[in-house]
């Protein structure tokens, strides 16, 4: 009976221990998150926001305006139908380099070569019936001579008289009428001759054929004034190739004549050509179908010329173009991102009074862990960088990202720079 009341005593002490040590344990953990609680509460950058942090920095800018565009030869001749017929013959094929005056497409002429036979036999018709009527005036003319003469004399009527005069004008208006079917007979000839001319087509110029659009047997349709007619082939001069490219109404207005252009072609991903502008249009490309007013955004074609165009570049292959539009040398430069608009003493204003604000064009600089709003006054920029004209030197550092954060800070904005590996500019 003692042993065991001593047992169970020994249990409860030991228990006891057990109990007081957990208490110490949790009372410890306890002291620790009070600690880290109220060093957060103490500390000032508590609500900071994490930042990246840039030096601005001084280079070139070099200000482009880019649009997708095609190769073409800036001499190109179009070699389309003037007449109805079929095509039995075509003399080249695509690629081929042809001569001025060599044959390309010949159509049949059978038809035609008739209208020629028929429309000589006309004239010659015509030229008969002048001969005659010419005779005819002529014979006319000294009858009416005599009876004038007698009436004059008083040796015949009035009425022969008249009726001489009659005949006399008629005989002048038949052979008006002869010398006009005459002059009708020859325009159907010069007609039909030209006709059977236009079933024969040869090279304008030197050059190569880089389309051909019909085959053998295929029937061709002259134009109308509404619908253009069969285009059987183009022939281009390739000694000198153009790019057209299409350039955005916001970006055409800083296009000029005689500015360099930068021209990649799909066809030679790992080659740059160089260009100059030769050409801006002053009428918009309007889509097939579409009023201007309906576009998304207007195009205008700029024609580049190709100053180092080899002989693998072909007509139609597409290309890029970035036209250098103006070019600042050796000044202070930071990423476009960085660029926000705030009042003067950089805060953003929200509400009915926003309209009232006027907003300037500034960067956060970062000063003991603050944001400070600074306003710049800037220039032309690249795809990624701006021109800083005022406002900002060389090596001070400003906040340039993350977007989402900038677009929302105000200045005394508390900051904590992002210890990350910077970008730097290619």
């Amino acid at each position: 009976m003692l042993n065991r009341r001593s047992f169970d005593m020994a249990g409860f002490f030991y228990k006891l221990k057990r109990m007081k040590k957990r208490w110490w344990v949790l009372i410890g953990i306890g002291m620790v998150i009070l600690i880290m609680i109220l060093a957060n509460l103490l500390n000032p950058n508590r609500n900071a926001k994490m930042v990246m942090v840039e030096e601005a920095k001084r280079g070139d800018i070099i200000e482009m305006v880019s649009g997708p565009g095609a190769v073409k030869a800036k001499s190109e001749v179009s070699i389309s139908t003037y007449v109805l017929s079929r095509v039995i013959d075509i003399a080249v094929e695509e690629g081929q380099e042809v001569k001025k005056g060599e044959l390309l497409v010949q159509l049949d002429d059978t038809q035609y070569r008739e209208e020629v036979v028929r429309a000589s036999a006309g004239v010659r018709s015509a030229e008969a019936a002048l001969e005659i009527a010419e005779r005819q005036l002529v014979e006319g003319r000294e009858t009416f001579d005599r009876q004038r003469s007698l009436y004059e004399d008083g040796l015949i009527s009035k009425a022969e008289y008249d009726r001489s005069l009659t005949t006399y004008s008629s005989l002048e208006t038949a052979y008006r009428q002869a010398l006009s079917n005459l002059e009708q007979a020859r325009a159907l000839l010069v007609a039909a001759q030209d006709n059977l001319s236009k079933t024969r087509y040869t090279s304008p110029i030197d050059g190569v054929v880089t389309r051909i659009n019909v085959e053998e047997g295929e029937v061709v349709v002259p134009g109308t004034m509404n619908i253009a007619g069969t285009e059987m082939m183009v022939i281009s001069n390739m000694g000198v190739m153009e790019v057209e490219a299409e350039i955005d109404e916001t970006d055409v207005v800083k296009t000029e004549l005689g500015q360099e252009a930068q021209i990649e072609l799909d066809a030679f991903p790992d080659r740059l050509f160089s260009g100059t502008v030769i050409e801006i249009s002053k009428m918009p490309i309007l889509t097939e179908g579409l009023e201007s007013t309906q576009m998304g955004s207007t195009d205008y074609k700029v024609t580049v010329t190709l100053s180092d165009a080899t002989p693998d570049i072909l007509p139609g292959m597409s290309a890029t173009v970035d036209i250098i539009t103006a070019t600042s040398e050796d000044v202070v430069y930071v990423p476009i991102q960085a660029i926000v608009k705030r009042t003067e003493d950089g805060r953003i204003i929200e509400g009915k009074m926003q309209k009232r604000v006027k907003y300037v064009e500034g960067v956060f600089l970062i000063e003991d862990n603050e944001a400070v709003f600074r306003q710049i006054t800037t220039g032309i920029s690249d795809d990624q960088y701006i021109e800083v004209k005022d406002g900002l030197k060389e090596g001070e550092r400003i906040i340039s990202g993350p977007y989402k954060l900038l677009r929302k800070m105000e200045a005394g904005d508390k900051v904590i720079e992002m210890k990350e590996e910077k970008f730097e500019r290619p």
